[in-house]
C-alpha cells in the first residue's frame, strides 16, 4: 500500500507540473527560490542557471528601475539584454549567487567593480556592441589606455547614452583638461552653447584616422559643415589644401576665428620672403620708447590686417584671383 501511494503521489506531481507549465505564458521567466536553484553556490559555471529579472528585483530594485528606464529594457531589438536574459545578460547565470544568499561574491556573479579588469567588462559589452562606432574599438586609443566601459558609460542610469555625466562635453573634459581650457577662449566651436557635441567631429570608440577623427581626414570633416571651403579652386591655397589645422585651432583660441596666431604674424610663417608681404612688421627701439604699439603703426595691421586684400584666403576660382584678391 504504502509503494502504490508513493507511485499515486509521484503521478499527482507530475502532472501538475505539467498543468502549470502550460498555464505559463510563453517566455515567461518563473520567480526561483533559493530550495528551487543550483544546490551550492560553489556550483561549475556550466550547472548554473538564469533565475530571471523578477528575482534581481527583489534585492537590487534600485538597480533594476535604473534598468528598466534604459535602452537595455528595450524587448522590441533582439540585440537589448531585455530580449535575452535581462540582468543575467550582463552579470551571468544568478542560480549560485541566489542559493547562496546573495551578497558580493557570491556565486561568482559579474559584479562590474574596480577589482574587475577593464578587459574583461569590455568584453561583456563587446559581445553586443560589435557594429557601428564601436566597430574599431580594438586598436583604438582609449582601448589602448586600458580604459573600460563603464569609465564612460552608466549602464545604470545616465541619459539616453548612458552617459556617467549630464553631457558629453562635461565627460570627455574630465581627461582632456586642455581641451576644456581651449574651450573657454573667446573664439571657439558651440560646444560650450550646446550646439555641437564632442562626437560631432570624433569617434571616441576608435576611427582609422589620427585624433580620433570620424572623417578620413580633418579637412573631410570640417567640409561637412564649411562647405563654402570645399574646392577644387582654380588658385588653391597650399596650406588649406594640406589642413584646415595650419591656421585653425577647432577647440578654441583667442584669435577670430578660431586662429592659431593673429594675423599677419601666422601668415608671415610662411610668407617670409623680403618685402611684402614677407616684411615683418616691428618695432624700432625709438618707437617702444614712445610708447606706441605694432598694431598701429602699419596699414597692413588694421582691421582683419592682410585679408583686407587677400579675402579668398582658402581658394579662388576668379580668373584673376592668384594673389586670392577676388
Amino acid at each position: 500500500m504504502r509503494v502504490r501511494a508513493l507511485l499515486f503521489g509521484g503521478l499527482i506531481a507530475a502532472l501538475s507540473a505539467a498543468w502549470v507549465g502550460a498555464q505559463a505564458p510563453e517566455g515567461a521567466v518563473p520567480t526561483l527560490t533559493p530550495a528551487s536553484v543550483a544546490p551550492s553556490p560553489d556550483a561549475p559555471q556550466e550547472a548554473r542557471t538564469y533565475v530571471g529579472s523578477t528575482v534581481c528585483a527583489q534585492c537590487h530594485f534600485n538597480k533594476f528601475e535604473s534598468y528598466q528606464n534604459s535602452p537595455h529594457s528595450f524587448k522590441g531589438d533582439p540585440r537589448t539584454p531585455a530580449a535575452r536574459f535581462e540582468c543575467e545578460t550582463c552579470h551571468g547565470p544568478g542560480s549560485a549567487h541566489v542559493a547562496g544568499g546573495g551578497g558580493r561574491g557570491i556565486g561568482a556573479m559579474r559584479n562590474f567593480g574596480a577589482a574587475m579588469p577593464p578587459q574583461a567588462k569590455n568584453a561583456v559589452c563587446l559581445e553586443c556592441h560589435t557594429r557601428g562606432p564601436v566597430a574599431l574599438w580594438a586598436g583604438s586609443t582609449h582601448a589602448d589606455r586600458k580604459m573600460a566601459c563603464t569609465t564612460c558609460h552608466q549602464i545604470h542610469g545616465g541619459n539616453a547614452k548612458l552617459l556617467a555625466q549630464p553631457s558629453q562635453p562635461q565627460l570627455c573634459t574630465q581627461c582632456h583638461q586642455q581641451i576644456r581650457s581651449a574651450l573657454m577662449k573667446p573664439s571657439h566651436h558651440p560646444i560650450r552653447e550646446e550646439k555641437m557635441v564632442c562626437t560631432s567631429c570624433h569617434n571616441p570608440h576608435g576611427t582609422q584616422t589620427d585624433k580620433l577623427i570620424a572623417a578620413n581626414s580633418v579637412n573631410e570633416k570640417c567640409l561637412e559643415c564649411h562647405a563654402e571651403k570645399r574646392g577644387p579652386f582654380l588658385w588653391e591655397h597650399p596650406p588649406v589644401r594640406e589642413s584646415c589645422l595650419n591656421c585653425h585651432d577647432p577647440h578654441g583660441t583667442s584669435h577670430e576665428p578660431m586662429l592659431l596666431v593673429r594675423k599677419p604674424q601666422l601668415c608671415q610663417r610662411c610668407h617670409s620672403n623680403a618685402q611684402h608681404a614677407g616684411g615683418l612688421y616691428a618695432l624700432s627701439p625709438q618707437d617702444r620708447a614712445s610708447g606706441r604699439t605694432v598694431y598701429g603703426s602699419a596699414s597692413q595691421l588694421l582691421y582683419r590686417s592682410c585679408t583686407n586684400c587677400h579675402v579668398m584666403v582658402h581658394g579662388s576660382n576668379h580668373p584673376s584671383g592668384k594673389w586670392f584678391h577676388r
